[in-house]
């Protein structure tokens, strides 16, 4: 009897013989590899930034929102905000003057403090923080309390109080972590005598012109172009 397998392998047409000299050559691949390279090196930074972009404008709607909640929750039990009271001590720095507030109005109604890292010391989580064109900020907006939230974004109080009756909220959407820049993961807002981000009710274009100018004062309206914007970071913010 015959064996049916090996009569229909032996019934198979040959391999066709194949030219393996149509392949790539070093060369080619080498060239490919390159360009390859040069578009990846054209669109990766721009890719980073605009994930960095949304990260920042993400986070900083968060605290807003984190703030925002805090703030009505505290009215609920002490009363419109317009009449809360500072008590105004004579301490150097007013630190104690904005511990007091935030502990009274703030700290209870927020949930998700970070407690291992919140500190009450003089300039607690003080860290160095630049203007965009990276001058060092020195004269003002730094720390007399800070709170650090489990999500990694640190609130910095300041009061003010001698000068213009305010306490102000230095944001900082990555705590101490880099850049540390002025309108891209540092952010400005007020939370006495009332709760704003810098900026709220100019408008668009008046935001945009103080924002991209090269002064601290002028780019911490930057907060309020993001909130403008619908909390977005579009492609003319001065990034």
């Amino acid at each position: 009897m015959k064996n049916v397998y090996s009569r229909s392998f032996e019934s198979a047409p040959p391999p066709q013989n194949i030219d393996y000299s149509k392949g790539f050559t070093l060369a080619e691949v080498l060239i490919t590899l390159g360009i390859i390279g040069i578009v990846a090196s054209m669109t990766m930074p721009t890719l980073i930034q605009n994930y960095q972009k949304k990260e920042a404008a993400i986070r900083l709607e968060q605290a807003y929102s984190i703030i925002s909640q805090a703030v009505k929750m505290s009215e609920l039990a002490n009363g419109p905000i317009e009449y809360w009271e500072i008590s105004k001590t004579n301490d150097s720095g007013d630190t104690t003057t904005t511990k007091n507030f935030v502990e009274h109005y703030i700290t209870p109604y927020i949930k998700n403090i970070n407690s291992i890292q919140m500190k009450t010391s003089g300039m607690p989580y003080e860290y160095y923080y630049y203007t965009r064109n990276g001058k060092l900020v020195t004269g003002g907006g730094h720390t007399h309390y800070s709170l650090a939230l489990v999500n990694g974004i640190y609130l910095h109080f300041n009061a003010t109080y001698e000068s213009s009756n305010k306490i102000g909220i230095r944001i900082d959407t990555n705590g101490e972590k880099r850049p540390n820049i002025i309108g891209r993961d540092t952010f400005f807002a007020t939370i006495y005598p009332k709760f704003e981000l810098y900026g709220t009710g100019m408008t668009r274009n008046q935001l945009f012109n103080l924002c991209k100018k090269e002064d601290y004062n002028s780019q911490k309206n930057c907060s309020g172009l993001i909130q403008a914007d619908g909390w977005e970071i579009k492609k003319d913010y001065p990034w």
